[in-house]
């Protein structure tokens, strides 16, 4: 007599319909608020951020991890500007691993992440 188990539900569920209505029905949704997404960001952990300088980062997402007072966290960015700017501001970054940070030739360096890391409040790996 051979021991096995039965066939899991979802596998039988999808077995038995299109794909398309699988995931539709039955799949978590990926949506989420930008509250709910900074939520799941724990104090500590590293985060990658997208964009360059001032341009397509996350910045909304940002302002609401200042918002809900992140700490502790680690910045990896090869070019950040204003996102990680407020994030020393917010005294929100404990470590940067990044390239150059500046807010691009016209408004100059980023002074509060320049600040965090003549202060020591926050290590630095340059990765020029």
């Amino acid at each position: 007599m051979v021991d096995c188990e039965p066939p899991r539900r979802d596998a039988m569920i999808r077995a038995t319909f299109p794909p398309s209505i699988v995931m539709t029905q039955f799949a978590r949704s990926k949506l989420a608020s930008l509250a709910e997404l900074a939520e799941r960001i724990p104090d500590g952990c590293a985060l990658g951020l997208g964009g360059v300088f001032l341009h397509r980062g996350p910045f909304a997402l940002v302002r609401e991890l200042v918002r809900q007072k992140r700490r502790n966290l680690e910045i990896i960015k090869p070019s950040p500007g204003y996102d990680l700017d407020l994030l020393c501001r917010s005294q929100a970054v404990a470590r940067v691993r990044a390239g150059i940070v500046a807010m691009e030739g016209t408004f100059g360096l980023a002074p509060w992440y320049r600040r965090a890391i003549e202060r020591k409040e926050a290590q630095l790996e340059e990765h020029a």
